[in-house]
């Protein structure tokens, strides 16, 4: 008896025990897996954070790009001012910054440092100054927000750009990096008649089509404002940059067809043209006739082998011009236009050619030389209606000659002699007589231009 009682007792201590050594290894063993559970939760939290950082700011999908153009110029005979001096001119910087959010939809913008970086704005105040212009200067040239959209790639026969974006209208617009044009600065008739760059705001619908041959572009934007067109430069001023906003009570209406026929991405010809009633978006209503600009060019280009050569001709018109003549003159002073008489029809012709000679010494050379001869003829009062009357000063024809040499593909030195004439006469300083020649601007420049 007394040794079943010992068992017993024995035996019941030993379950207690183990049960105590159970409970105590369980407790132990919950406490393990939670800590590693945490560990491994933690791990996960920090690297879906970092999978989400990397989707969110992933260098890869960046993109970005630039030009730059410094220049000299050497004003030589130049009638229309006797005074003038010889200039340097920073004349801009170009950044292009993009990213790719996907394989479809991507993001562009481009800044604009024209001259060294100034920039001044005009605002129209009607709360505390009655309607009247107050101007803003910050330094002496301009920094831009030239493009910033997000471009939709549906299909290669159609996508579409939605923001602000630059409008493809004549060969400057696409011919625009230094190293795409032979003269120091941008090309001279449609620099004189439109605003280069030309940016808009709005929605831009463009693609290829038939093997990729076929390119095409229209543009639904914001238009001109016929308060800034001038004698000078037609409707180049019109271009909205005065306001810290872009007045859209007009719509424009842009459309472009090209057809590439060579190897070359520079190698098509085409046509382009535009509408708008510029007479709407004046910054105030003091014109209630419509003032219809429509313009029409045709250009090729052509850059193969080692002939680069390109052409354009450019026609416009002006509807209403001596009512848009009569109304700019009486405008505020403060406005900064010019408030000169504007042209009904304006006409321009240019065309550029160059060819590599280097490889005749050199073929395995990896510099390039291009002499260039370039002709440029505008008149921005081709045609005048009403009392306006037309000035010949405004007929311009300029040749020019030069070389470019490229000494690295995307570096180029250029230089070139141009002479301008006008349709005026030159007047003699000392008479005042009117000598029988036509006025000269003549000009040596000289300039470094390169892109990445």
């Amino acid at each position: 008896m007394n040794r079943i009682l010992l068992l017993l007792l024995a035996g019941i201590s030993y379950t207690g025990y183990a049960q105590t050594v159970d409970y105590t290894s369980v407790k132990q063993l919950k406490e393990q897996i939670k800590k590693e559970l945490r560990e491994e939760l933690r791990q996960e939290v920090k690297q879906d954070f970092a999978n989400d950082n990397k989707n969110l700011f992933n260098w890869s999908k960046f993109t970005l790009s630039g030009y730059g153009v410094v220049n000299y110029y050497n004003y030589r005979r130049y009638d229309t001012d006797l005074g003038m001096k010889d200039k340097f001119d920073a004349e801009r910087l170009n950044l292009y910054l993009g990213y790719n959010f996907n394989d479809w939809i991507s993001f562009k913008s481009e800044i604009e440092f024209e001259h060294g970086g100034t920039g001044s704005t005009v605002e129209l105040d009607t709360q505390e100054e009655a309607g009247e212009y107050e101007q803003e200067i910050e330094a002496g040239g301009e920094v831009k927000i030239e493009q910033v959209h997000v471009n939709l790639a549906i299909r290669p026969y159609f996508n579409v750009r939605v923001g602000r974006m630059k409008i493809h209208f004549g060969l400057a617009q696409d011919l625009d990096r230094p190293i795409s044009y032979f003269t120091t600065h941008r090309q001279e008739m449609e620099n004189e008649i439109l605003p280069l760059g030309w940016y808009e705001n709005g929605v831009q619908f463009h693609g290829t089509f038939w093997k990729k041959r076929f390119k095409y572009e229209v543009s639904v934007t914001n238009g001109l404002d016929a308060s800034g067109f001038s004698s000078r430069g037609w409707i180049k001023e019109g271009y909205q940059t005065r306001f810290e906003m872009s007045v859209g009570e007009s719509w424009a209406l842009t459309a472009r067809l090209d057809y590439k026929f060579g190897t070359h991405k520079n190698t098509y010809f085409g046509v382009s043209a535009y509408i708008n009633d510029a007479a709407a978006n004046r910054p105030k209503s003091d014109m209630k006739e419509s003032a219809y600009v429509t313009i029409f060019e045709g250009h090729i280009t052509y850059d193969d082998d080692y002939l680069r050569f390109n052409s354009i001709f450019l026609y416009g018109n002006l509807e209403n011009s001596n009512i848009v003549s009569r109304k700019n003159a009486s405008l505020s002073n403060n406005l900064g236009v010019k408030r000169t008489p504007v042209g009904k029809n304006v006409v321009g012709f240019s065309a550029e050619v160059g060819y590599e000679i280097l490889h005749f010494i050199n073929p395995q050379a990896k510099q390039k030389v291009y002499p260039f001869l370039r002709y440029d003829y505008y008149d921005t009062m081709h045609e005048v209606e009403g009392n306006v009357v037309r000035k010949p000063r405004w007929e311009r024809s300029a040749m020019m000659g030069g070389f470019n040499w490229f000494v690295h593909p995307q570096i180029v030195l250029k230089a070139h002699y141009q002479n301008r004439r006008l349709g005026s006469y030159q007047f003699d300083p000392v008479t005042s007589l009117n000598t029988g020649e036509k006025q000269q601007e003549n000009t040596f420049s000289a300039g470094i231009g390169f892109s990445f």
